[in-house]
């Protein structure tokens, strides 16, 4: 499954500054490079390269940079920003999200965007719905899928090839095997014990 970026639906921002669904996530600024305006880069994509290989690229507020990258220092780009020539420019921009459109994605034949997937219904090898796909991970341990389970809880599944039975985008859902102890997880926030009742 292709990687142009990763959702940006579990950020840490506030919901009034997420950008639109139909926006990816392909990078974010962490910092300054040298005293020139060059940024560092820190890319979400399958290939480093490929930030820079859709066209100008966005922050959520709308505003477009143009990036070109100049190279890669381990797992980092260092890029230079059209209108942006000092450190202290290039300074104001850490920690900027940058994104594309999804219809900036090519859409080639055979190729699933992670991105297409989001809000699939997740079923085991008994195809039982246990809930929906919310997020893709990749943490050095192998690729990862976020599950909202029908309960409300959200836990991590390992989406390695060989846990992977069946993936249809035309019915949205993916097929699974899934071990029952995967399921229970801490729930992500527990409701408050009422004292009154006791």
């Amino acid at each position: 499954m292709a990687k142009p970026g990763h959702d940006h639906h579990h950020d840490n921002t506030h919901d009034k500054d997420r950008p639109s669904s139909r926006l990816i996530l392909l990078a974010v600024i962490t910092g300054a490079h040298g005293i020139k305006g060059a940024v560092k880069v820190k890319p979400f994509t399958e290939a480093p390269e490929n930030i820079s290989a859709y066209g100008s690229l966005q922050d959520a507020a709308g505003k477009a940079y143009d990036i070109r990258i100049t190279r890669q220092v381990k797992d980092q780009l260092i890029c230079k920003i059209k209108g942006i020539n000092d450190r202290n420019a290039a300074e104001a921009l850490a920690k900027t999200r940058l994104y594309i459109d999804r219809a900036q994605l090519p859409d080639e034949q055979d190729t699933l965007y992670q991105t297409d997937m989001l809000g699939a219904k997740i079923c085991d090898a008994d195809h039982q719905v246990i809930g929906t796909l919310s997020g893709f991970f990749d943490f050095g341990g192998g690729e990862m899928i976020e599950v909202q389970l029908l309960d409300g809880r959200r836990v991590m599944l390992p989406f390695q090839n060989d846990h992977r039975i069946n993936l249809d985008i035309n019915t949205q859902m993916i097929q699974m095997h899934i071990d029952p102890i995967w399921l229970e997880a801490t729930p992500t926030s527990k409701p408050k014990h009422d004292e009154r009742n006791d």
